[in-house]
């Protein structure tokens, strides 16, 4: 399938990867120009001792440092919002977010009101930032979120109990630090769940009406790797493995900030922002069923993301079609990947509602098969 668009760009923070690099955080924003930093990260990174060593290196950097934890999964707007006012009351001048989706998301957040002001919700769509934001370093501890590099920043609305999708170039930090040793004491599931968000980046990356020949290259890296380390990494944990996943999120991450998403994470955000739910599971359940679903619009590309995942086609649409789907069974499968929305926590009576609520998320619009509600229902219906 070939790109709608005759012209595109592609862009990215500056990116440093590598491990022991935590330890560069500080001199990442001292050259920002950062006299005091608003370090976001949660209370587990803290019981690591991942946030202690960020800590440090900002000290021995000579700069003055502000921790605020108060951040959920799923990070909410009173969260932003309450961090906002400590960044403005203790005169904090640059933001480091520390950890997974959560904890960058959370500092995009406070990033955006600090500059801007009002409500995290004002910011809902695209396009929506107009001041530019304080100089932003995110440094990922988990395997998926990509937030480190992306354009989107995901915050829960509690009051309509609904995930705001925030997208502009705006929220793209200055800096992407990955320091893959931090995944060492990632918990087993969330190596599987958060390597699984990845996964679906990587895919609907490709898949995306807006994806390009530069954001293929990323989406089929990053799906090599996933395919290649994601069981090994859930099983042994071996730093290899679970660096290549790192890599993997990174490579993801710049795909789809710069093609975007589509069903999966549509649906996938109304279900979190209802259930509170791992994001990463959610999309593990949803992503076969919408590969299912998009494949009749996007068989020229399937050999290509056969050969992603591992295998070889010659060329021929109908076996990459059977050997894709395959292959991301058994991968999600030998990874103990979570696979019915039930199994999660999700109420069938829901489904009708969240379907309505995905019609509004911006991610459908770069969906490669257009959905009406019916055709999400269907979807949630055969996760279920």
């Amino acid at each position: 399938m070939e790109s709608s668009l005759n012209h595109y760009k592609f862009e990215v923070p500056e990116i440093i990867f590598g491990r022991g690099l935590l330890t560069q955080i500080g001199s990442c924003a001292r050259r920002l120009g950062g006299h005091k930093v608003f370090l976001v990260s949660d209370q587990g990174l803290f019981a690591s001792g991942w946030v202690d060593r960020a800590i440090r290196s900002i000290m021995d950097a000579g700069l003055e440092v502000i921790y605020y934890d108060n951040i959920t999964s799923n990070p909410k707007d009173l969260e932003v919002e309450e961090g906002a006012r400590e960044y403005i009351r203790h005169g904090c001048d640059v933001i480091v977010g520390l950890g997974g989706g959560s904890s960058m998301d959370a500092a995009k957040g406070v990033a955006i009101l600090v500059s801007n002001g009002g409500r995290i919700r004002d910011f809902e769509g695209s396009d929506k930032i107009f001041r530019p934001l304080p100089p932003l370093v995110l440094c990922p501890t988990t395997c998926g979120t990509g937030s480190d590099v992306s354009q989107f920043a995901i915050i829960n609305d509690t009051e309509r109990r609904c995930k705001l999708t925030i997208m502009s170039r705006c929220v793209a930090p200055d800096i992407s630090l990955t320091d893959p040793d931090t995944l060492e004491t990632l918990p087993d599931e969330y190596v599987c769940t958060t390597a699984t968000d990845a996964l679906s980046h990587a895919m609907e990356a490709f898949f995306s009406v807006a994806s390009t020949t530069l954001t293929d290259v990323h989406a089929i890296k990053a799906l090599r790797l996933v395919s290649t380390s994601l069981v090994n990494a859930v099983r042994e944990r071996r730093p290899d493995d679970l660096e290549n996943l790192a890599r993997a999120s990174l490579h993801a991450g710049m795909a789809f900030s710069n093609s975007l998403l589509g069903i999966v994470h549509a649906l996938a955000h109304p279900i979190g922002g209802l259930y509170d739910a791992n994001h990463g599971s959610i999309n593990a359940v949803l992503l076969p069923e919408v590969i299912r679903y998009d494949i009749p619009v996007v068989s020229e590309k399937l050999p290509e993301l056969a050969w992603g995942l591992g295998h070889r086609t010659d060329g021929n649409i109908g076996t990459a079609s059977e050997v894709v789907q395959e292959a991301l069974d058994n991968m999600l499968d030998a990874a103990g990947a979570p696979r019915s929305l039930r199994s999660l926590g999700v109420d069938r009576k829901d489904l009708p509602e969240l379907a309505r609520r995905a019609l509004k998320d911006v991610c459908i619009v770069t969906s490669p098969r257009e959905a009406d509600e019916q055709d999400l229902l269907s979807i949630l219906e055969k996760a279920y």
